[in-house]
């Protein structure tokens, strides 16, 4: 699998509140969050402010919330990235029915309807866009229902039948035994979701008649072929998962089964939360992750922390009877936000490997045609290869212009070479002008006081000689004053008469 370098991107966090219910209502509950206009930031109670990437109030139609943070993560699927939504939040605070887990396809284009629909819409209409390229997608629904993998696909009788978790080193995390149905259009894709919807496992509890007793992952896979090119092909997934609630068994009033179901939705979803914060805290990086704690988080191995663009929509109830969950909710998304994944373009290992062979024969037949003395061999057809063709010309031509600049550097050594000489000449030159002076320096005819020697002196002659000879000391004064030029100076003079001349 050809992998590009690996780019650190951050989970993707949107916060999405429900409205009050009526029986919230009727109880007297009040709102409990408020949200900062044009920021996406939402204040619980009054002093508890929070930051994700998006923010939707009570008001935010599914369309919006779509459009914003979802329909980015689809379209990222046709340059070959995998790519995840995560429900996360407490029983009854809407995940499901932010998803679309109980979509049937009466509903049609219900504005209510969820991501998974929604997604399955975009998605094949970009794929009619797309008349380039060739298509082929699969679609599988699993539950994880007491720390067991059900197949919400396959016939009853085989729904729990033994699935088991692989990791590959090359492809990830890969669920043998799981049934993957061929999908050509929305409408089966569709048919699909809502047979997998209907075999969920749901009932009803204290908060909410239609409850989510398990964790539930709609996959789809896509291929894509260009049409143009045999060798260019990519595949990519797209997992659209619904969890189950978090809980508390005085208010849910769970007894009996549905006191076991809420235990072992809890425990995912607390070892869902050991991952997301061994992999959001930096100072635990390269240590172990605990994927193997649960079923759940073995599943979401490529999601969290893997090869995958990740977005969770944290669901919250904005009623203050429910404001302790609301506050775990919020900081189990805020410590989400620190996850780092990797996501890579998934190349198809068979055309990467068509592609590395390709490149290695045309280097082959470059050392072929070096072998024989730049002669073109002939190809199978009788008729010399074009590419190979191209190759020759642009190696004559780089062998030019490494000549050229070859040439070009060797005029500049010795040009170098010169000027080093001439400033070690001025160097020893300044040396001995400086020993000279200082013996001159030294003399004692510097020292004779011959103004006051002229004042004696009568003979006009002898004092036409005295003045000479304290003119010639007065000279000497002066030259003791002036210092040579520098060697900086003299090269960066001689560097400038250099580029006039040139110019």
């Amino acid at each position: 699998m050809s992998k590009e370098d690996a780019k650190a991107i951050p989970v993707r966090v949107a916060l999405r509140c429900r409205p009050l219910v009526p029986k919230e209502t009727e109880e007297g509950c009040q709102m409990c969050l408020s949200f900062v206009r044009g920021q996406p930031q939402v204040i619980l109670g009054n002093d508890k402010p929070f930051t994700y990437d998006y923010v939707f109030d009570p008001f935010a139609e599914q369309e919006e919330v779509f459009n914003t943070c979802i329909a980015p993560l689809v379209k990222g699927i046709f340059k070959g990235y995998n790519s995840t939504v995560l429900a996360y939040g407490q029983t009854g605070s809407g995940k499901t029915y932010s998803m679309g887990g109980a979509y049937t396809a009466d509903q049609g284009n219900d504005p209510t309807v969820g991501a998974i629909p929604r997604v399955i819409k975009l998605l094949f209409g970009e794929m009619e866009a797309r008349v380039d390229w060739q298509f082929s997608l699969k679609v599988s629904y699993l539950e994880v229902y007491n720390e067991d993998i059900l197949d919400l696909l396959a016939p009853p009788r085989e729904r729990s039948a033994q699935i088991s978790i692989r990791e590959d080193p090359k492809e990830g995390i890969k669920i043998v035994g799981l049934t993957e149905h061929v999908v050509t259009g929305a409408k089966e894709t569709v048919i699909c979701l809502e047979q997998g919807n209907n075999s969920r496992t749901v009932a009803a509890t204290a908060m909410n008649t239609q409850s989510s007793r398990s964790h539930a992952i709609f996959t789809i896979l896509i291929e894509q072929k260009s049409k143009k090119d045999v060798n260019l092909s990519f595949h990519s997934k797209l997992h659209l998962v619904d969890l189950a609630g978090s809980e508390r068994q005085k208010k849910t009033k769970a007894e009996g089964e549905r006191l076991k179901e809420g235990i072992n939705i809890n425990r995912g979803l607390l070892s869902l939360g050991n991952v997301i914060s061994a992999l959001g805290d930096e100072s635990k990086r390269g240590h172990h992750i605990p994927y193997r704690d649960s079923k759940l988080t073995r599943l979401l191995q490529d999601s969290l922390g893997g090869n995958s663009h990740t977005l969770m929509i944290a669901c919250v109830s904005p009623a203050d009877s429910n404001m302790e969950e609301t506050l775990n909710t919020l900081r189990y998304a805020d410590r989400a936000r620190k996850i780092k994944n990797k996501p890579i373009v998934n190349v198809d290992p068979k055309a990467a490997e068509n592609n590395q062979l390709r490149l290695q024969v045309q280097q082959l037949q470059v050392l072929l045609l070096q072998a024989h003395g730049g002669t073109l061999p002939v190809s199978i057809g009788g008729e010399p290869s074009e590419n190979l063709q191209s190759l020759m010309e642009k190696n004559q031509a780089l062998a030019e212009e490494n000549e050229k600049l070859s040439r070009g550097l060797s005029e500049a050594s010795g040009q170098i070479a010169q000027m080093l000489e001439r400033i070690i000449m001025t160097e020893q030159q300044n040396e001995k002008t400086s020993a000279k002076m200082e013996e001159l320096r030294q003399h004692e005819a510097l020292n004779l006081d011959l103004q006051k020697t002229l004042e004696t002196l009568e003979d006009n002659e002898l004092k036409h000689q005295v003045k000479s000879f304290c003119s010639l000391q007065q000279a000497i004064a002066r030259l003791q004053n002036e210092s040579p030029p520098c060697v900086d100076e003299m090269d960066t003079s001689e560097q400038g008469s250099e580029s006039v001349s040139k110019s």
